[in-house]
């Protein structure tokens, strides 16, 4: 079964440099779990968005931009 992390590893993969930048992965760590994050910053609308890994959809960030 592929972890989280190999699954936004894999999709970070797909982001097209001319499409997005600042790409970042981060790894929160709290006394149970790991949580994992992607986000991106869109070149044409400059929001930043985060890919939702229960939904495997990459949305924009409330209050970005």
């Amino acid at each position: 079964m592929e972890t989280a992390l190999e699954r936004l590893k894999r999709f970070r993969q797909t982001l097209a440099p001319e499409e997005w930048r600042d790409v970042k992965m981060y790894v929160h760590n709290d006394v149970e779990f790991e949580h994992f994050s992607l986000i991106a910053t869109n070149v044409s609308s400059g929001k930043v968005h985060y890919y939702n890994l229960g939904t495997e959809e990459f949305n924009p960030l409330p209050g970005s931009g």
